[in-house]
């Protein structure tokens, strides 16, 4: 059954059809359900079922959201420079376009809502409270449209650089939702200089009771990234003491320095 479909056309009629396809394979061999004009139509949404949880001789109920349509093709850039000189305006847009195809090639995996704050050290006249170094607030709000079927979520922040492995923590687990509220503040005692040094990883993992937890995904903040992550890392720095919330999304890239247990 499929439900909340957007309508397509003026007067909000459409017949809907799905396809099906078993990846991966050398080719997509492709079954048709719903609908009776097939020849041709809007792409509204496709979602990617793991079968891996599927045992024999049970039915199982996948609930699930589309994901947006892929990017169009286009031609790379690097390819049009072989033949022809292309002007710098030109060029610097082509390699734009190809910059966002590569970021959006990685499989989206689901929203989190973070909140960052920088809490700078008060003065010494003021009596008690942070001496020396700040406060970096992060909060970890909620996560929303998760591609997973059987979840038990919880979220892992690591702030790296970290030799002893003291600035990993983690949620509450939140049961049996595609999009849980977690509404949790972890804190970081540390100075501007060093925040501004450091990789906030954020991971969003599924527990599963007797085995190993499943990836969800992920997304990193820092200086050294691009888009929204770089933006709301430096919106925080600059805006001292105030909160900054904002989305990102997950992705199917596991952070290289991520082990989770």
């Amino acid at each position: 059954m499929v439900q909340g479909l957007k309508p397509m056309d003026f007067n909000s009629l459409a017949d809907h059809y799905v396809k099906l396809h078993l990846l991966p394979g050398a080719c997509k061999v492709s079954h048709v359900i719903m609908g009776s004009n097939t020849d041709t139509g809007s792409f509204i949404g496709e979602s990617r079922v793991p079968l891996k949880r599927v045992k024999p001789d049970q039915t199982k109920h996948f609930h699930t959201c589309l994901e947006h349509p892929p990017p169009k093709e286009s031609v790379k850039p690097s390819a049009l420079f072989l033949f022809q000189p292309l002007p710098s305006l030109l060029f610097s847009s082509l390699f734009k376009q190809w910059e966002n195809e590569q970021l959006h090639s990685l499989e989206e995996r689901g929203w989190v809502l973070l909140s960052l704050q920088f809490l700078p050290p008060l003065d010494e006249g003021d009596g008690g409270g942070r001496r020396g170094e700040g406060l970096c607030v992060v909060g970890v709000q909620r996560c929303a449209h998760l591609s997973a079927m059987e979840v038990n979520v919880s979220v892992c922040l690591y702030l790296k650089p970290d030799t002893q492995k003291k600035s990993k923590h983690k949620t509450a687990v939140i049961k049996k939702t595609l999009n849980p509220e977690f509404n949790e503040e972890l804190f970081y005692e540390i100075s501007m200089s060093e925040l501004s040094n450091k990789t906030l990883e954020v991971t969003v993992w599924d527990y599963d009771l007797g085995r190993s937890n499943d990836f969800i995904g992920g997304v990193c903040l820092s200086c050294h990234y691009q888009g929204d992550p770089l933006r709301h890392w430096m919106d925080c720095l600059k805006n001292k003491g105030q909160s900054v919330e904002r989305w990102h999304i997950l992705t199917n890239e596991l952070p290289r320095s991520v082990s989770h247990e």
